[in-house]
């Protein structure tokens, strides 16, 4: 029995000293344990107001990025210092103001804020301005916008952005009659948003204003636009199986002009035909579509017609 407990005494003995051995050293010191880190002693970069920087921080993310609107769900996108930029220089839009009087084809056209449909978003006078949803900008956010752009709407590293070759733009169009009389003045209730009435079973020609101006000594002369037609479709938001018409170059007129004839009889009366106008320089990737998916629907029953 005395030499039985010896035994277990000697096995717990050295099952203690095994376990003994494979004990990890201590860990050594750390150094940064006791560095107090709830106090910090540097301080916030100051970032100029009138840059893309600022103007993220202090205006566009703050007013514009709401929930539905500029956070990704449409253009542009202030949700970042990078898609602000990037969805505004040299963006294109194609925009008529509500008042009817201004037209412009990009958002942000460094070194000119006049022309420049941003700053005219936050400085109009109509129910069209920006932020539609907040207070109105104070005159010190919109002069530091307005000196961005100015200053040559640099990006988020100073770099001055340098000039794509932008795509054509439309200006206009308007509708004749056989007789040559316009008939696109005539809306529905005397809404200049509201279709155009158009006569059952009739040819009325629809001509539309475009250029490649904006590209100055690289301007693409219209008549050798290699994409110029207009679709036709009832649905105003689908334009899969549009109607296509090639627009042709009406040379006898001294702009820059196209043209297409549409046969009224094709829709029947009371229905409402949406028409879309697209071109290309030939330098583009797509084609230029007017008025655009993303615009607001007074844009598509403003380029629309009835048949009565």
């Amino acid at each position: 029995m005395k030499i039985a407990v010896l035994n277990i005494g000697l096995m717990v003995a050295c099952i203690m000293l095994v376990i003994s051995s494979c004990k990890k050293d201590d860990a050594p010191e750390n150094p940064y344990d006791n560095i107090d880190y709830t106090h910090n002693s540097g301080t916030d970069t100051v970032l100029d107001p009138a840059s893309i920087a600022g103007l993220h921080k202090n205006i566009f993310i703050k007013r514009c990025a709401n929930p539905g609107c500029h956070d990704g769900t449409f253009e542009p996108d202030f949700r970042t210092v990078q898609s602000s930029w990037s969805t505004l220089v040299y963006q294109p839009v194609n925009i008529l103001t509500v008042d009817s009087i201004n037209f412009f084809s990009y958002r942000v056209i460094p070194g000119d804020a006049e022309h420049s449909f941003l700053h005219d978003r936050i400085t109009s006078a109509t129910s069209d301005y920006m932020p539609s949803n907040s207070v109105r900008l104070t005159a010190s956010e919109i002069n530091y916008i307005k000196t961005w752009i100015n200053n040559g709407a640099k990006d988020m590293f100073g770099n001055t952005p340098v000039k794509p070759n932008l795509p054509p733009i439309v200006n206009g169009f308007a509708a004749f009659d056989a007789s040559i009389h316009q008939i696109d003045t005539n809306r529905v209730g005397g809404v200049i948003t509201n279709p155009f009435l158009v006569p059952a079973n009739s040819i009325f020609y629809l001509p539309f204003l475009a250029n490649d101006t904006a590209d100055g000594a690289d301007a693409t002369n219209p008549s050798a636009f290699t994409v110029h037609e207009v679709k036709f479709s009832t649905n105003k938001n689908d334009f899969s199986n549009a109607i296509t018409i090639n627009a042709l170059w009406n040379v006898p007129i001294p702009y820059n002009i196209w043209q297409v004839a549409v046969n009224s009889a094709q829709w029947s009366v009371g229905t409402v035909v949406y028409f879309r106008i697209y071109i290309n320089d030939g330098h583009q990737i797509s084609n230029m579509e007017f008025p655009r998916n993303a615009m607001p629907d007074y844009y598509k029953t403003y380029c629309s017609f009835k048949i009565q």
